[in-house]
């Protein structure tokens, strides 16, 4: 375990229960929470790094043209502006 033999071990915890004695208890079982928190976390953050490099760097990310979730707009659609035109000249 760790590289330590039985006589460091023993070492540290006879350390353990002079430094807190009768609250020993609580403080293994609040470091036992934090190494489980750091285990979650680490599993989370390797999980996330393994799907970012699942994905294809050469494809860029799709983006929709249109202004609203509702609008029908495709992201291959060529629309252009309406055309304008302009009054009918008097004279």
């Amino acid at each position: 375990m760790f590289g330590l033999g039985p006589v460091e071990i023993v070492v540290i915890g006879a350390v353990a229960v002079m430094l807190y004695g009768k609250r020993l208890p609580e403080v293994g079982k609040s470091v036992g929470q934090s190494i489980g928190e750091l285990r979650k976390q680490f599993t989370t953050l390797q999980r996330d790094m393994d799907i970012s490099s699942h994905l294809d760097p050469r494809t860029p990310p799709r983006r929709s043209v249109g202004r609203r979730s509702d609008d029908t707009w495709a992201a291959g659609d060529d629309r252009t502006a309406p055309r304008f035109d302009p009054p009918p000249a008097e004279g």
